[in-house]
């Protein structure tokens, strides 16, 4: 099912406000606020962390996103329908970043994406440390400063050369046991472009392809909610987005490259030598 477009501009300011909500708790929590670090368990691995905000952010965004009654897939698993689920659907990232949360590093976020049938729809990314706040649907987006009262349309940049831009990746959980570690892409793309930085939010990433600081951004081994919201934006802003071989993007996939649009085939061609074979599609 895919929506029209009235009815996602009207989810927006749903979207908008549940964001903000989350924002307020991760910021109340923050450790240079609060002055005590949140309490911190692992999932899958020893650097993929929890903590006990992750979890009241997801509450707050996911019975603010209920009105809708759209599904909602939540990464902590408080969410309202399961990884399956088909139609439109809410993917909610309660804080995309909690490793830098954790340690008291300012980029995080909270991030809303809304899913169709045609692909991404609609993203609010709200860094609260960062007094950011970027959304939109995939028709028009922009990048609100919170602390300046400021507002301006997302747009990419228009470099058109790999050696004028930064680009931005992101490492796996599994780079400490797993040799597909996105290592040597980075070691290529380092050595051809003004520099990679990591930032440690994908969500954050893609906004800052959206806003036109990086020129590309690429990461595999992620999921949906770290995606959703930020591709929408990066095609608001007038960029491209496929996953790293140029196929068709597909949140579920977990893997994103994100540019500019001028330097998405110079990107592919770079970081071909360096992926692993694409992997099968249903």
């Amino acid at each position: 099912m895919t929506l029209d477009p009235p009815e996602v501009e009207a989810l927006l300011d749903v979207a908008r406000a549940a964001a903000a909500k989350g924002a307020t708790i991760l910021d109340a929590a923050f450790v240079h606020r609060r002055g005590v670090r949140p309490t911190i368990e692992t999932k899958g691995s020893a650097i993929d962390l929890v903590t006990d905000v992750d979890r009241a952010s997801e509450r707050a965004v996911v019975d603010a996103l209920k009105s809708t009654g759209i599904p909602v897939i939540a990464e902590e698993g408080g969410g309202t329908a399961a990884a399956s689920t088909s139609g439109p659907r809410w993917y909610v990232d309660p804080l995309d970043g909690t490793t830098n949360f954790a340690m008291g590093h300012p980029f995080h976020c909270v991030s809303i994406g809304l899913v169709d049938a045609s692909g991404p729809r609609l993203g609010v990314v709200h860094a609260p440390q960062l007094h950011l706040v970027w959304s939109g649907t995939t028709r028009a987006a922009t990048r609100r400063d919170l602390a300046r009262d400021e507002e301006r349309p997302l747009a990419v940049s228009t470099f058109d050369a790999l050696d004028a831009v930064l680009v931005g990746t992101g490492f796996p959980y599994d780079r400490r046991t797993s040799d597909d570690d996105n290592l040597a892409a980075h070691r290529a793309l380092m050595k051809r472009t003004q520099g990679v930085m990591r930032c440690g939010s994908a969500a954050i990433d893609l906004c800052l392809v959206a806003e036109g600081t990086y020129g590309g951004f690429w990461e595999r081994k992620l999921k949906p909610w770290d995606l959703a919201a930020g591709a929408a934006l990066v095609v608001a802003a007038g960029g491209r987005v496929t996953d790293p071989w140029a196929r068709t993007f597909r949140a579920e996939d977990g893997a994103v490259l994100a540019s500019n649009g001028r330097l998405h085939d110079a990107l592919v061609v770079a970081l071909g030598p360096h992926l692993p074979p694409p992997p099968a599609r249903d």
